[in-house]
C-alpha cells in the first residue's frame, strides 16, 4: 500500500460504516460458549463533540442500551471509547449509528532487542561547547558518528547543531531509568498509560524505553543531547503493550503535551487504523513523532512497513535500520512507508544493570529514537514547524544512495545531522 492510499484509507476508515477486527463470524458459525465469552475493544464515535464529558456522555449511553462494560475514554484526537463485550453485544455496536468501527483490543511489542550483556560506560562524554549552543563529541558511538557525516569511514567524532535543549522527547515506551547518567536530571513521569495515570515514578522494567530515550537525549549516547525526557509508559515489563493502553497514550499526549515537543514511538505490531488515526490527527494538531519501520516476520525477513503499526501512518517520520557498513539490517522493514534510514544495529544505549552501565540495542526502534532527536534538534531551531516540515527537512539534509539493499520502494536515504541539503541527486519532496 502507498502512503497516499493509506492515508486515505485511514480517513475513509474514520467516516466510514462500523468496522470489526477481526471480523466476526456468522451466528450460525458461533458457539453459545464463544458467544458468550467477552474481550476488550476499542469503539471510535461518529458525530461526538471532542470534550471528555460529550465521549463519555455518549460511551455510557450506548453501554447503557447495547451492552458492556466502559473502561477508558478517548476524546482528543479520536472519540471513542474502550469497552468490553461479548460477540453478541459487538454485533448491536456494529448496527448503532453512533459508531464509527469498533476494533479488537491486540498487542504491540518493542521494536528493539537489548543485549544480553552490560558493562560499565564512560563518565559523561567530554563535550566542547562550540558556538550557537551546537556541541562536539569526541569518541562517539558509531551511529552518532555515523549520522554526523557523509561518508565512511568513521571519524570518532559527533557534532550536533545545537543540544534541543528547550524541547521535549515524549517516549512512548516501557518507561525510562530516571537516574542514569546519561539522563540524569532531565527526565519527568508524565503519564502511565497502563494504569491510566498522570506523573508517577518514571520506572523501567524492561529496559527498552531507557534504551531509546538515551538515544533520543542522552549524554553519551543520543543526538539531542540536553533535551527533557518526557516518559509514557504504555509498554510492560515484558515488552509488550495493548491498542487500549497506547490508544490512551497517544490521547493524553495530544492534550497535555508542552511545546515544542517531539514523541518517539517505540513498539511495532499488526495495523490497527484507529491508531493510525489518533495518530494523523496528532501530527495535524502540531505535534511531530518518528516510529520504527518494524523487523520483519519474526522469522529475520524484511516485510513492508506499511503493513504495520505505527510505520505505515502517512504523517509520521517512519525509520528503518543500517548497520557499521550502511547495509540494512537484513530484518529491517523496506517499502514506500519508509522515510530514512539510520543505525540500528549493535548501537550503544543505556542499561538497566546500573546508572553507569550501557548495553547495545538492535533494531529499527532504535533507529528511530535517534532521528526523534535529529527532529527534536530542529524544532529546538524552528518551533513553529510543522510536522511535514520536520519530516520534509529530514528527508532534504539526509545523505542519498548510501544505503545498501534498502529494499523495494524505500527511500535510499540515511540520517544526517547536518542542515544541508541531499549529497547525490533526487533531493526534493518524498512520494
Amino acid at each position: 500500500m502507498t502512503k497516499n492510499a493509506l492515508f486515505r484509507s485511514v480517513v475513509t476508515a474514520a467516516a466510514a460504516s462500523a468496522l470489526v477486527l477481526p471480523l466476526v463470524g456468522s451466528a450460525h458459525a458461533v458457539s453459545d460458549t464463544n458467544r458468550a465469552e467477552t474481550a476488550v475493544y476499542v469503539v471510535q464515535l461518529n458525530d461526538v463533540e471532542a470534550t471528555k464529558d460529550a465521549v463519555t456522555q455518549m460511551a455510557k449511553g450506548l453501554v447503557a442500551e447495547d451492552g458492556g462494560t466502559l473502561r477508558r475514554v478517548y476524546y482528543s484526537v479520536m472519540q471513542g471509547f474502550s469497552v468490553t463485550l461479548t460477540q453478541d453485544q459487538v454485533g448491536k455496536y456494529l448496527k448503532d449509528t453512533r459508531v464509527g468501527s469498533v476494533t479488537q483490543d491486540r498487542k504491540y511489542r518493542t521494536a528493539g532487542k537489548l543485549g544480553t550483556r552490560s558493562h560499565r560506560g564512560p563518565a559523561p562524554a567530554r563535550q566542547d561547547t562550540l558556538a550557537a549552543n551546537a556541541v562536539t563529541q569526541w569518541g562517539a558511538p558509531w551511529g552518532l558518528d555515523r549520522m554526523n557525516q557523509r561518508n565512511l569511514p568513521l571519524d570518532g567524532k559527533y557534532t550536533a547543531p545545537n543540544t534541543a535543549s528547550n524541547v521535549r522527547v515524549y517516549v512512548v515506551d516501557t518507561g525510562v531509568r530516571a537516574s542514569h547518567q546519561d539522563l540524569r536530571g532531565r527526565v519527568s513521569a508524565a503519564y502511565d498509560a497502563i494504569k491510566d495515570q498522570a506523573g508517577g515514578t518514571a520506572t523501567d522494567c524492561n529496559g527498552h524505553g531507557t534504551a531509546n530515550a538515551s538515544l533520543a537525549a542522552g549524554v553519551y549516547a543520543g543526538t539531542a543531547k540536553q533535551a527533557r525526557i518526557e516518559s509514557v509508559r504504555a509498554l510492560g515489563c515484558d515488552g509488550t503493550g495493548t491498542l487500549e493502553h497506547i490508544a490512551s497514550a497517544v490521547d493524553w499526549i495530544n492534550v497535555n503535551a508542552k511545546k515544542p515537543a517531539v514523541v518517539s514511538l517505540g513498539f511495532t505490531g499488526d495495523p490497527a487504523s484507529v491508531l493510525d488515526f489518533q495518530l494523523y490527527m496528532m501530527t495535524d494538531a502540531g505535534i511531530t513523532y518518528t516510529a520504527p519501520a518494524g523487523n520483519g516476520n519474526g522469522s529475520g525477513e524484511a516485510v513492508d512497513a506499511c503493513e504495520a503499526t505505527p510505520g505505515r501512518q502517512t504523517t509520521g517520520i517512519t525509520v528503518s535500520a543500517t548497520d557499521r557498513t550502511d547495509r540494512r539490517v537484513a530484518s529491517a522493514n523496506t517499502g514506500s512507508c519508509v522515510h530514512l534510514f539510520a543505525p540500528g544495529a549493535r548501537i550503544p544505549v543505556a542499561s538497566l544493570a546500573g546508572d553507569r552501565y550501557y548495553t547495545e540495542l538492535t533494531g529499527t526502534s532504535a533507529s528511530a529514537a535517534q532521528v526523534a532527536g535529529l527532529a527534536a534538534m530542529y524544532v529546538s531551531d524552528h518551533p513553529g514547524a510543522t510536522a511535514r516540515e520536520i519530516d520534509q527537512a529530514l528527508i532534504d539534509a539526509a545523505t542519498k544512495d548510501h544505503v545498501q539493499d534498502p529494499g523495494v520502494d524505500s527511500e535510499n536515504r540515511l540520517a544526517y545531522t547536518g542542515r544541508e541539503g541531499a549529497s547525490g541527486a533526487g533531493a526534493g519532496e518524498r512520494r
